[in-house]
């Protein structure tokens, strides 16, 4: 592998002169699609000799078009730092913003190597704190760990990095955000301790290394960037602005490309790092594709980006205007490949459903043909005997039901030792009350044959026990199991208390507050309905009102403690949050 020093960027505009730059840390900033940032990259990465490493976060995404495809590595971590970091994403705010978060992150870390034993730590917490507050912020924490850890089981990580010349992508697209903030900055570490002559490319930067908030990324990041150039290892950051991205990274960047941008303060934060050049705004806003300006350590030069695989003679022409830059994109760029794989993944997919689709209609008209061999005598004679069949499996099963109800709810209690605890969950009876289930208890006693041995038990007390637990775990999976429309809705409701169909209906679409029109009834489907079911909301003509803990409060009158109304309803609340 041949590493070079000085590396030819493009040529300057207007004169032609070419203009190098030396290897180290960079940022290139411009707007996507228009300003060519990811060609400029893989320009000087094929021109530097380098290995490079590159992320793709999102489906569509343009990209490189020469890359080899790794697989994702992923190594577990659990410092308290790391897991902040991680919360933090899953907040979108700073942990410190979170009273109480840092204290629990910092105990549930203490001594623990991996995200599955804090997760089980922070459970444990929860469960012996007595103070209410400090009991919530465990359960917030062990909802944020929920949301990445069966991430982690979906995907199939590398245990090492094995880097090819040129770039190496990793597609991230189908993971979490959470989950690809953990795979770039596991790699990021292991380029770090155990690689050399690596760039590692960061794309979305303003999102993956923040301005005022710690992420896994950011984390790892700024140790890599600090230390990593001694031993020929560099950060590139990619962004499409520069007010978002934290500055300890930006401070070590001697390398900074700037291309289009129309957003007045960003244009404005480029104006201010042109070392005194005076350039109008309006060029800033206008810059033709793979045209920036390049702060190259003390000097700054407006310059054409020369592409991988395209003549000097024809980038020299670009930069003085003989060409447009238009005619390399047309003549000499292929299609980024990263496209050209979605083409090839995403093609076959529909020829094979609509294959499938085919073959199924196929079979339909087969059966069809074969039903009109049957004469009508034979067709009731066969509807006649399901029939039949249908009411007997009917019986059946009532019969069974009614046997396995009458077992769970008498056998323990007549036939137990006293020594053993009852465990099993009471079955669901509609229209029997706890005070009906007392009584038939009482009467069962007293028919019995002979002295029979009591359990020692408070039934009354031990009953209700069950049924709350039962009717609380089917509302936490129903929570659980809302759909992203309807959890927005549930969060954004339970601050408010109450509001209309319509006004709801603009907020989960993100609409103006004053819009009006048709609400479909994929709305009522996906938010309406399944907020109701959870006993989150009433739906009285439109008007709609948060109900959780009136809900509650009528339909386990009888169950529920004045403690448990206080402690239910914002424990099933925490889990929207």
């Amino acid at each position: 592998m041949t590493v070079f020093n000085k590396i030819l960027l493009g040529f300057q505009v207007d004169s032609g002169e070419p203009v190098y730059l030396g290897v180290h840390h960079l940022a290139i900033f411009g707007m996507t699609q228009l300003s060519g940032k990811t060609t400029a990259l893989e320009a000087l990465i094929s021109r530097s000799g380098l290995r490079a490493i590159a992320f793709k976060t999102k489906r569509g995404e343009g990209g490189f078009t020469k890359f080899n495809l790794i697989a994702p590595y992923y190594k577990p971590r659990a410092d308290w730092q790391f897991v902040e970091g991680l919360v933090n994403v899953a907040l979108g705010e700073k942990v410190k913003y979170e009273p109480g978060m840092r204290y629990a992150i910092m105990k549930v870390c203490r001594g623990r190597k991996d995200l599955g034993k804090i997760q089980k730590a922070a459970k444990e917490e929860g469960g012996k704190e007595k103070s209410q507050f400090m009991k919530a912020v465990y359960e917030k924490l062990d909802a944020y760990l929920d949301i990445v850890l069966p991430e982690l089981e979906k995907w199939r990580f590398s245990e090492q990095l094995e880097l090819q010349e040129g770039v190496n992508v990793m597609d991230l697209s189908g993971m979490r955000l959470e989950t690809q903030h953990l795979v770039i900055a596991s790699t990021i570490e292991y380029a770090f301790s155990f690689l050399d002559h690596v760039v590692v490319i960061i794309p979305e930067a303003w999102e993956t290394i923040p301005q005022g908030k710690m992420t896994p990324v950011k984390w790892v990041a700024q140790q890599f960037i600090r230390k990593g150039a001694a031993i020929s290892n560099y950060l590139w950051l990619d962004s499409q602005d520069i007010g978002g991205i934290d500055k300890t990274p930006l401070r070590q960047c001697d390398n900074w490309l700037m291309g289009r941008m129309k957003e007045a303060h960003e244009v404005e934060r480029i104006l201010k790092q042109l070392l005194g050049m005076k350039v109008p705004a309006e060029e800033i806003q206008t810059l033709p594709l793979g045209t920036f300006y390049a702060a190259i350590g003390n000097e700054v030069k407006k310059t054409y980006v020369l592409p991988s695989g395209v003549p000097e003679d024809v980038g020299r022409k670009v930069a003085c205007g003989e060409l447009a830059p238009e005619y390399v994109r047309d003549n000499f760029l292929k299609k980024s490949r990263v496209l050209e794989d979605e083409d090839l993944t995403y093609k076959p997919l529909f020829e094979k459903e609509k294959a499938e689709r085919e073959r199924l209609e196929q079979e339909l008209h087969i059966a069809e043909s074969k039903l009109e061999e049957f004469d009508e005598v034979d067709i009731d004679a066969l509807q006649d005997h399901i029939k039949r069949l249908t009411e007997e499996n009917t019986r059946l099963q009532k019969d069974a039901r009614f046997a396995d109800r009458f077992k769970e709810l008498f056998q323990e209690l007549l036939q137990m030792p006293t020594n053993v605890p009852i465990t099993t969950a009471i079955p669901s009876m509609p229209n029997i009350s706890v005070a009906d289930i007392d009584e038939r208890i009482n009467q069962r006693l007293s028919q019995g044959p002979g002295p029979i041995p009591l359990v020692s038990v408070d039934v009354d007390q031990r009953i209700k026990e069950l049924v709350k637990n039962e009717v609380v775990s089917r509302i936490v999976t129903k929570i659980q199991a809302l759909p992203e429309p309807a959890k927005k809705a549930a969060w954004w409701l339970h601050e408010r208390k109450q509001t209309n169909v319509r006004a709801l209906y603009n907020y989960v679409n993100d609409r103006p507050d004053d819009e009006t029109g048709r609400i479909s009834g994929t709305f009522y489907m996906n938010v309406v309905n399944p907020l109701q079911d959870a006993w989150l909301i009433i739906n009285e003509d439109g008007n709609i009102r948060w109900s959780l803990q009136e809900k509650l409060a009528a339909e386990l009158k009888d169950v529920l403690s004045n403690s448990d109304l206080e402690k239910v309803p914002k424990y099933l609340a925490s889990l929207l949050l």
